[in-house]
C-alpha cells in the first residue's frame, strides 16, 4: 500500500534509513560551518545571498514539520494552523524549545502509546473517560464495593441453626486425647495400627497410621522430569459438578481414580462451634471441577482415603498445614504423596507466598477474597461463593506445572556452577518441596488443653493478655492491689468463657468478643445493670442467657483479688504463732521487739480473730449480706457479729476477761503493765525536738514581770525519757525590744537577734530610751553589746517563728506592688513603654474617590 508521501510499506525501512543517513550528513555540515561565517557573509554578496536562501529553505520546510505535528493531534487542531512559526533567527534561538521540542516530544508519546496498543501491552479503557458532549442524560452510578466488604448475611448467616446438631458424631469438646478411628486402610503396607509411636520430631506424632506409608514413599519418575503446562479450561466457559448425594460421590471417584494428579482446597467454619468444621471440598483434575458438599456427606466422606492415599497420584494443596488437621479431625481422611505450592513459592524466593498472588502471576486472575470469611454453611451456595471456591483449584494444577519446571530449572542451573557439590542437584530444590510437604502430611490432630493455672497455650489467658500487650493482666504481675484484683477477675472470666464455650459448642469470640473480655477485668460491674451496660451494641446471646452466673464470677474474683494470693499462708503463719505470743505476753515479762510482730493477715478473720461478743447494750443495726461479697456476717450470737470483736490483744494480753474490767480499770491496767511502759519509753526515746530548751535560771521577782507570758514547768514523769517542749508564744502576746527594756533591771544587758542599732549623732552610742544612765558602748558594725556581764539566753518566744508567716498574705502584698509598679507608666511592651494611645490607632485607611 502506498502513502501520500510516496513512501510504500515494504520500502519504510530503506526510506527510514536513507533519511536518518541524510539528517546525519546534515548535522555533521551544519557543525563544520566556520565560526566566523558573518565575516564571510559581509565581504561576498554571493555568498550572503546562497546563505539567506538556504536559511528560508530550512524555516519553511521546518514550519511545514511543526504544522504536520500541529495537525496529528486533534487535540491541537483547533488551536489554529500557521500561529506558531519560525520567521527569523531570533525566533529559532527564542523560541526552539518551545516550539520544535515539545512537539517533537508529543510526537515521540503518541508513537509510544500507538505501539503499545498494538502489541496488546496497553488496552483500551472499558469505560469512557470523557462521554460524547452531545448526551445529556447522565449515566446511573452503581453503588460503591469497597473491598474488603461482604454482606453481612453472607459474613454470618445468624438465622441458619447449628448443623452440628444432627452430625450422628457429636463434637468431642473436652481435653480427652484423640485417636484416629479410621475403619479402613487403603494402599496399605503395613497392617492398620503398625505406626503408633512417637518420632520425637516437633509436630509429629506417633498415632499416623500412614506414617509408615508416607516415610518410605517412591514418588513416580515424570515427577522429576520437566513439562509443558497444561492450560485449564475457561473458567467462564465450563461449570462445576454440585455432589451432595452418595451417587455423586462414587461417580466422583471413578474419574478420580485414572488421575494422576489432583487439586484439592476446603473451607471451614469455626464461628458457631468450638473445634470447627469442614462445611466444603473443592477437587479438580485436568478437565473437571467438583464441589463436595461436607455437611450432606460428612458419614461417606473417608472413602476418599482410596484417593488421598494413593502414592501414584499427586495431590497438589496450598498451605496444607490445617488442610491435613481438619480432614483427621472430621473425617479420617489422610493424604499420602502431597505436593504443597507454598513449599515451592518459599525456595524460588517469591516475595508473596499466598495463593491469591500465585494465582496472578501464572494466570492473570485476581480472584475476590471476601468471599474467604464467608459462612460455608450457607444452602444454597450463592453464585459468587461458588465461583469463588471453584477458582482455588482451578487454576491450581496449572500452576503446579509452572512451579515444578521452575524448581528444575533453578536446580540445574545451581549444578552447573563450579561450586555446587551437592547430590543430585538437578532435583535438589524439587526434592526439597516433597520432603516439606511430607512433613506436613505427617501432621496429625492434637487437642490443646486449657491451663487454667499459667494460662498458657494457643487459647490461654496469659497468651491473649500478652496478644493484646495487657501487662497488668499477664502471669506474674502485681500480686496486691488494683492489679491483681484485675488479673483475677480476668483469669476467672476467661476460665467462664471457655467451659461455656465448650458446654455450648460455641467459638470463644462468639462467646464473649476479646474487648469486653478486657473491659470487664479493667473495671469489673459491681451490678446486673452495669454488666450488661458493658455491651454498648448488642449483649450476646450466651451472656444474656447466663448473666447471673458470669456476675456471680465477677463477684468471686474481685473478692478474692482483693483479698490476694498469699492469704492462705499469712492466715497459716497466724494461727501458729497466735497462741505462743498471747501466752508470752500473760506469763512473761520478757522485753517484746514491736518489729518482731507477726504481720497481720488481710482477711477479717486473721485481723479481728475470733473473740467473745460484746455485751454492749447499744444495737447497731447491721445488713445481714451485701451486694458485693455475699453473706459474710454471722448471726450465731444474736445480732452481734462475733467474728469482728476480740478480747485478746497481743500487746496487753486478755484485759476484758479481768474482773471488774471497765474504763477505769482498763486505763489502770495499761499504765501498769511492763510491755505498755517498755512501748511508751521506745517511743519517746526516738522522738527529738530541735532545738532543745536551755536550762532557765530561777527568776528572783516573778511579779516585776507583768503581762509576760510565764512559762510552766513541765512535768517530764509522765513521760519518761522525753525531752522538754518549746513552747509556741503567739505574736500578740509577746514583748518587743523597747516593751521588754523597760521591765528589764537596769543592770541587764539585753540582746537582740543581733541587730544593728542606730548611733546617736552627738556621742556616736546608742541610748536605750527610759533608761537613767546611758548603756555601754556599742559596736555600731556589729551590732552587739561589749560587756563583762554574763550572757543571757536566748528567748525564742519574743523573736518571730516561722509559724507566724502568712504565705497568701505575702504573695498578694508581692501582686499589689507588681500591679503597682506596672500601672505606674502605663501599658508595657517588654521593657519599653508603649507610645500615647492616639498616636498608635490608624487615622483614616486607603480611600477612593469617583472623578466625574
Amino acid at each position: 500500500m502506498e502513502t501520500s508521501s510516496g513512501v510504500e510499506s515494504s520500502s519504510f525501512n530503506a526510506f527510514n534509513s536513507k533519511l536518518q543517513a541524510s539528517a546525519l550528513k546534515a548535522t555533521r555540515s551544519a557543525v563544520g560551518l566556520p565560526v566566523d561565517i558573518a565575516f564571510h557573509r559581509s565581504i561576498d554578496l554571493t555568498f550572503a545571498k546562497d546563505i539567506d536562501a538556504f536559511s528560508s529553505r530550512v524555516l519553511s520546510l521546518t514550519n511545514k514539520l511543526l504544522n504536520f505535528a500541529a495537525t496529528a493531534d486533534e487535540s491541537q487542531s483547533s488551536k489554529g494552523k500557521g500561529k506558531a512559526k519560525l520567521q527569523s533567527q531570533d525566533d529559532v534561538v527564542d523560541n526552539f524549545h518551545s516550539l520544535v521540542v515539545d512537539s517533537m516530544d508529543q510526537l515521540l508519546e503518541r508513537t509510544d502509546i500507538c505501539l503499545d496498543e498494538f502489541l496488546g501491552r496497553h488496552k483500551p479503557p472499558a469505560i469512557a473517560i470523557n462521554p460524547s458532549i452531545g448526551k445529556t442524560e447522565k449515566p446511573k452510578k452503581e453503588p460503591k464495593q469497597h473491598w474488603g466488604y461482604l454482606d453481612p448475611a453472607l459474613q454470618h448467616a445468624s438465622h441458619l441453626a447449628k448443623p452440628q446438631v444432627n452430625f450422628k458424631r457429636k463434637p468431642d469438646n473436652s481435653d480427652a486425647p484423640w485417636y484416629p478411628t479410621i475403619s479402613h486402610k487403603f494402599n496399605a503396607k503395613v497392617p492398620l495400627g503398625h505406626a503408633y509411636h512417637d518420632l520425637g520430631s516437633d509436630g509429629i506424632v506417633g498415632n499416623h497410621p500412614y506414617r509408615y506409608e508416607i516415610s518410605h514413599l517412591s514418588y513416580p519418575p515424570y515427577l522429576f522430569k520437566s513439562c509443558t503446562p497444561q492450560q485449564p479450561p475457561s473458567l467462564e466457559g465450563t461449570s462445576a459438578t454440585w455432589i451432595s448425594t452418595p451417587e455423586e460421590l462414587q461417580a466422583m471417584l471413578a474419574k478420580l481414580k485414572k488421575a494422576t494428579e489432583i487439586a484439592v482446597d476446603l473451607e471451614h467454619h469455626s464461628y458457631r462451634s468450638y473445634n470447627g468444621f469442614l462445611c466444603l471440598m473443592q477437587i479438580s483434575d485436568r478437565e473437571n471441577d467438583w464441589i463436595v458438599d461436607l455437611l450432606a456427606l460428612r458419614d461417606e466422606i473417608e472413602q476418599l482415603n482410596e484417593i488421598f492415599t494413593d502414592p501414584k497420584i499427586v495431590k497438589v494443596l496450598h498451605g496444607a498445614e490445617s488442610d491435613i488437621v481438619w480432614l483427621q479431625q472430621d473425617f479420617n481422611v489422610y493424604i499420602v504423596n502431597l505436593f504443597d505450592t507454598f513449599h515451592a513459592s518459599k525456595l524460588l524466593d517469591f516475595p508473596r507466598h499466598g495463593l491469591a498472588n500465585l494465582l496472578e502471576m501464572y494466570c492473570d486472575f485476581v480472584p475476590d477474597k471476601r468471599y474467604q470469611l464467608a459462612d460455608w454453611r450457607i444452602r444454597p451456595l450463592p453464585q459468587e461463593m461458588l465461583e469463588y471456591a471453584r477458582s482455588d483449584t482451578h487454576f491450581l494444577l496449572f500452576i503446579y506445572d509452572n512451579l515444578r519446571n521452575a524448581l528444575l530449572d533453578r536446580s540445574r542451573s545451581r549444578s552447573s556452577s563450579p561450586s555446587s557439590s551437592s547430590h543430585k542437584p538437578q532435583h535438589a530444590l524439587l526434592t526439597q518441596v516433597l520432603t516439606r510437604s511430607a512433613e506436613t502430611s505427617l501432621r496429625v490432630y492434637v487437642k490443646e488443653p486449657y491451663d487454667a493455672a499459667d494460662g498458657s497455650g494457643p487459647g490461654g489467658w496469659d497468651t491473649l493478655a500478652r496478644k493484646w500487650n495487657k501487662g497488668a493482666l499477664m502471669a506474674g504481675g502485681p500480686g496486691v492491689g488494683i492489679g491483681a484484683m484485675q488479673r483475677e477477675v480476668y483469669v476467672r472470666v476467661h476460665g467462664w468463657r471457655e467451659r461455656v464455650a465448650r458446654e455450648e459448642d460455641e467459638s470463644t469470640r462468639y462467646t464473649m468478643p476479646n474487648q469486653y473480655l478486657f473491659q470487664i477485668a479493667e473495671q469489673p460491674p459491681a451490678d446486673m445493670a452495669a454488666l450488661l451496660g458493658v455491651f454498648k451494641s448488642s449483649v450476646p446471646a450466651l451472656v444474656r442467657r447466663r448473666a447471673k452466673e458470669l456476675l456471680e464470677v465477677i463477684r468471686e474474683g474481685v473478692r478474692r483479688g482483693l483479698e490476694g494470693k498469699q492469704v492462705a499462708k499469712v492466715e497459716e503463719e497466724t494461727n501458729k504463732t497466735g497462741s505462743e505470743v498471747v501466752a508470752q505476753d500473760a506469763t512473761s515479762n520478757e522485753k517484746m521487739d514491736v518489729d518482731s510482730m507477726p504481720p497481720q493477715a488481710s482477711s477479717s478473720q486473721s485481723f479481728w480473730g475470733r473473740g467473745q461478743p460484746s455485751t454492749s447494750s447499744t444495737s447497731v443495726p447491721m445488713a445481714p449480706k451485701s451486694s458485693l461479697f455475699g453473706s459474710t456476717i454471722s448471726t450465731s450470737h444474736g445480732s452481734h457479729a462475733s467474728s469482728y470483736t476480740t478480747s485478746t490483744s497481743a500487746l496487753f494480753g486478755n484485759m476484758l476477761a479481768r474482773p471488774g474490767s471497765g474504763p477505769s480499770s482498763l486505763k489502770q491496767s495499761y499504765s501498769e503493765s511492763p510491755q505498755f511502759k517498755q512501748l511508751v519509753a521506745k517511743i519517746n526515746s526516738t522522738m527529738v525536738i530541735v532545738p532543745s530548751m536551755p536550762t532557765i535560771a530561777a527568776d528572783p521577782t516573778p511579779s516585776s514581770r507583768t503581762g509576760e507570758t510565764q512559762v510552766e514547768d513541765i512535768n517530764t514523769h509522765a513521760a519518761s525519757g522525753m525531752q522538754v517542749e518549746i513552747p509556741y508564744v503567739p505574736a500578740a502576746q509577746r514583748l518587743t525590744t523597747i516593751a521588754r527594756a523597760k521591765v528589764e533591771e537596769k543592770d541587764t544587758i539585753v540582746m537582740v537577734g543581733q541587730k544593728k542599732r542606730k548611733r546617736v549623732k552627738g556621742g556616736g552610742k546608742a541610748k536605750v530610751e527610759g533608761e537613767d544612765s546611758p548603756s555601754p558602748s556599742i559596736d555600731g558594725s556589729k551590732g552587739v553589746s561589749e560587756t563583762n556581764a554574763e550572757q543571757a539566753p536566748f528567748d525564742f518566744s519574743a523573736v518571730p517563728n516561722i509559724l507566724d508567716d502568712n504565705p497568701d498574705a505575702e504573695d498578694k502584698n508581692r501582686k499589689k506592688k507588681r500591679q503597682k509598679k506596672q500601672n505606674k507608666g502605663g501599658a508595657f511592651y517588654g521593657d519599653f513603654p508603649a507610645p500615647p494611645k492616639a498616636h498608635s490607632e490608624l487615622k483614616s485607611g486607603n480611600q477612593s474617590y469617583t472623578f466625574k
